[in-house]
């Protein structure tokens, strides 16, 4: 299993869907007896007029103060460990450069407009392309009282796949939840039917070997495979089991190819109404990636 997470950092904005994510990283910190670092940005978006970056950034940094300020007085309740910084910088380098250090990086799905916003598009994208930080992306909707009940997990056999299940196992474990994986064979590149037929088998393998890791944790959970649109897929059977948190990974193996899984992370992030925890390929050390092909053997 993946050490548990003892490290939790928050990028807010002060933004109506940051004091979301503000509640869901309390609740994860809270649950993992783990610290809390939040962060802000006190800068104009990279790209910023120089003529007008001067008075961005003296705003910013009202807006900053005031929001690290928030989640501080939160947490004070919670009784989470919690540090925070205002880091003067361009707003989405400032967030990916706190995330590094982080087990898991939490965002709001959208922050502040105007020249003030930097949750909205650039950070979360570039939270995506590769980041080797593990990110909770959470959506306005997401309930304001968090408790993660049955988790969603989107399945495949590549390093980041199994690391996304280990994330999976991990979160479910310490919540009490129940989970939901899905394997979903991509029926717009497996059309031969024995082709299909062998992706099918290949996935019902994969979560039968996920329900057996569960069951070590012991985790309850039931597994499904099917053959769609992977998207399309998984945002419906998020809706069907009623998840409260679903877990995808960015790079995938031959049933579901790398591009298909970063595209289906892009947007399950955009459209899903609970929380994704998006684990991406930068995330699996090379190290684990030798230790898990070893298991395979």
């Amino acid at each position: 299993m993946t050490p548990t997470v003892e490290r939790l950092v928050l990028a807010t904005d002060g933004s109506d869907n940051a004091v979301r994510a503000a509640d869901h990283a309390l609740y994860l910190a809270d649950t993992f007896d783990a610290g809390l670092h939040v962060v802000s940005a006190a800068g104009a978006p990279d790209g910023t007029l120089s003529r007008v970056a001067d008075s961005v950034r003296a705003r910013t940094a009202v807006e900053a103060e005031e929001a690290v300020a928030a989640v501080t007085r939160k947490a004070l309740v919670t009784d989470v460990p919690t540090t925070t910084a205002v880091v003067d910088g361009s707003p989405a380098r400032v967030v990916v450069e706190a995330g590094r250090d982080a087990d898991v990086l939490v965002v709001g799905r959208h922050g502040r407009t105007g020249l003030g916003r930097f949750l909205v598009g650039s950070v979360t994208e570039r939270v995506l392309d590769d980041s080797p930080t593990v990110t909770l992306v959470v959506p306005a909707e997401a309930d304001a009282t968090p408790s993660y009940e049955t988790i969603a997990l989107l399945v495949d056999d590549s390093p980041v796949g199994r690391a996304a299940a280990t994330r999976a196992i991990d979160v479910a474990s310490a919540t009490g939840a129940k989970l939901d994986p899905l394997a979903i064979v991509d029926n717009r590149f497996s059309d031969a039917p024995g082709l299909r037929r062998a992706l099918e088998d290949e996935a019902r393998g994969l979560v039968k070997d996920i329900a057996v890791e569960a069951a070590r944790a012991a985790v309850e959970s039931d597994a499904t495979v099917r053959t769609g649109v992977p998207a399309a897929e998984l945002l419906d059977f998020v809706d069907e089991v009623g998840a409260d948190l679903v877990v995808v990974p960015t790079d995938a193996s031959r049933s579901l190819d790398r591009h298909t899984a970063t595209s289906v992370a892009r947007r399950v992030v955009r459209r899903a109404s609970v929380p994704v925890l998006v684990v991406p390929k930068g995330s699996v050390t090379p190290q684990s990636d030798t230790k898990q092909a070893g298991s395979d053997e």
